[in-house]
């Protein structure tokens, strides 16, 4: 009896322990699945670990060169101000130093200033001197000239008057006188009269010109009527053109300057020789030519010659080339000589009226 409870409870206990074994395993397959489990997660984290790891150790690399070039930066930066802080000293003293000039300057400016204006006073006062010096010179000069020409004038008419009032003299003492010396006599009266016109109108012709008054002429017939107006002495030859130019003129004032040239190259060949007068058609302008077989005139005379009052005659005023000169200019064109041989080279336009019109602005 007391040997099958034993046994029986020994078959119990193996039981219970066999069920406790049973479970312990079940326990530890399934903590050995769990470590499994957990095993294979801390592999996927320590996976992911090292790869955040990695991109942390990247990024703190990336942040390392960034704080490098930022220091390398500041650095750079530091030198900068450093280099700007210099400068602006540099400025800051330049800029005194400016300051200093300029106001040097600004106290220069005002002396200058000062003295311009002194200066401009002093110029004013000498210009209004130099003004009234000037027109007293011009007064001076003008009562010169007239003084000169009336001097000049009153000694050319003595001569041809003293001739009419010897001539009348001897004509009222001969009243019964022949007729062929009657007629010398009259000669005698016609080349004082001629001379004395001749001075008078010199003179008028230089102190008032007047406008041109414009035509059609011919050149040719100009120069005929030149020459009939003139006593021409028996042993001068005159050459005229063998053409004619019509050309638009004041024929009346070419005509005087013609007759003047006329009778300069007679007197300058003492009544003896050859006087040729060629005219050639330019186009648009004519070219006239007066040539004598007269001595020439001196080098020295030639750039003098159509000045007012010169002359190297013990007779005459002195103003006819001058007035030729004058009038050719009133027509728009020129005057000029070259010597030895004299020739006396005029150039006009053939229309005036397309250059200056009815009025030229030579005229006075």
């Amino acid at each position: 009896m007391t040997q099958q409870p034993a046994e029986h409870e020994r078959k119990s206990l193996v039981e219970d322990l066999g069920a406790l074994t049973g479970r312990a395993f079940k326990e530890l397959d399934s903590t050995k699945t769990e470590l499994q489990e957990k095993e294979k997660l801390l592999n996927q984290l320590a996976s992911e670990s090292m790869e955040k790891i990695k991109e942390l150790s990247k990024i703190n690399h990336d942040l390392q060169d960034k704080v490098g070039f930022l220091l390398d930066l500041s650095a750079s930066l530091n030198k900068k101000n450093d280099e700007l802080a210099k400068s602006n000293h540099d400025l800051e003293q330049q800029k005194f130093h400016y300051n200093k000039m300029t106001v040097e300057l600004k106290e220069k400016l005002d002396k200058v200033l000062t003295k311009e204006k002194e200066l401009s006073m002093q110029r004013d006062f000498l210009a209004k001197q130099v003004d009234e010096k000037t027109q007293d010179l011009i007064k001076a000069a003008k009562f010169t000239v007239i003084g000169e020409l009336a001097a000049r004038l009153a000694h050319d008419l003595r001569n041809p008057l003293s001739i009419v009032k010897n001539t009348m003299d001897i004509m009222r003492v001969k009243p019964n006188m022949r007729v062929e010396e009657r007629l010398q006599h009259f000669t005698r009266f016609d080349r004082a009269v001629q001379r004395m016109t001749h001075q008078i109108d010199d003179v008028l012709n230089f102190v008032k010109r007047s406008d041109l008054t414009l035509q059609v002429t011919s050149i040719l017939a100009t120069i005929d009527s030149a020459i009939v107006g003139i006593m021409i002495p028996p042993d001068i030859k005159i050459s005229k053109p063998l053409s004619d130019i019509q050309v638009n003129c004041d024929s009346r004032k070419l005509e005087a300057v013609f007759s003047n040239l006329i009778i300069n190259s007679i007197q300058a060949m003492e009544d003896k020789g050859e006087i040729k007068i060629r005219m050639i058609d330019l186009g648009s302008s004519i070219q006239l030519e007066f040539e004598d077989t007269g001595l020439g005139i001196s080098a020295d005379i030639l750039p003098k010659i159509f000045d007012p009052l010169f002359t190297t005659k013990q007779t005459g005023t002195g103003l006819g080339l001058s007035i030729c000169k004058s009038i050719v200019e009133q027509h728009g064109g020129t005057i000029s000589v070259r010597s030895p041989p004299t020739i006396f080279t005029v150039r006009l336009p053939k229309n005036i009226s397309q250059k200056y019109g009815m009025h030229s602005p030579y005229a006075t």
